[in-house]
């Protein structure tokens, strides 16, 4: 904020559905080392996790930090929080080859094909095929 506040966006909660049987026991330290090992950037658009940040339509600048923005500016503020995507989609194949950390606009973009396919078939967009 351009007044020299701040706002709290603490509040904010990563509501990521995931089934943890699915995972191995140790799968929450595991992806932080995944994240870790990117220097805590989402791997396709570089966005840092744990940052609060406002989303760009462009392609070319896909998101900006939220302190930066000025009070007029009516931008939605989201906390990235980077999770783990398994490329070839098998949870069980954690290859660091088969993993990408990313944040959460670029994970929906990945795995958008899938969730519709999935929502056509069960009505869930959770649910495997």
């Amino acid at each position: 904020m351009s007044n020299g506040q701040s706002k709290d966006y603490s509040k904010e909660k990563n509501n990521m559905p995931i089934n943890k049987k699915e995972y191995p026991e140790n799968w929450e330290w595991f992806s932080r080392q995944i994240v870790k090992d990117t220097g805590g950037r989402c791997e396709l658009c570089y966005a840092p996790n744990g940052e609060f940040v406002y989303r760009d339509k462009t392609e070319a600048h896909p998101w900006g930090l939220a302190e930066n923005l000025c009070e007029q500016d009516k931008h939605k503020i989201i906390k990235i929080i980077l999770t783990v995507h398994h490329i070839d989609f098998d949870k069980k194949n954690n290859n660091r080859q088969n993993l990408l950390a990313l944040c959460q606009r670029c994970h929906l973009k990945l795995d958008l094909y899938r969730h519709i396919k999935n929502r056509k078939i069960s009505g869930s967009i959770y649910e495997t095929v």
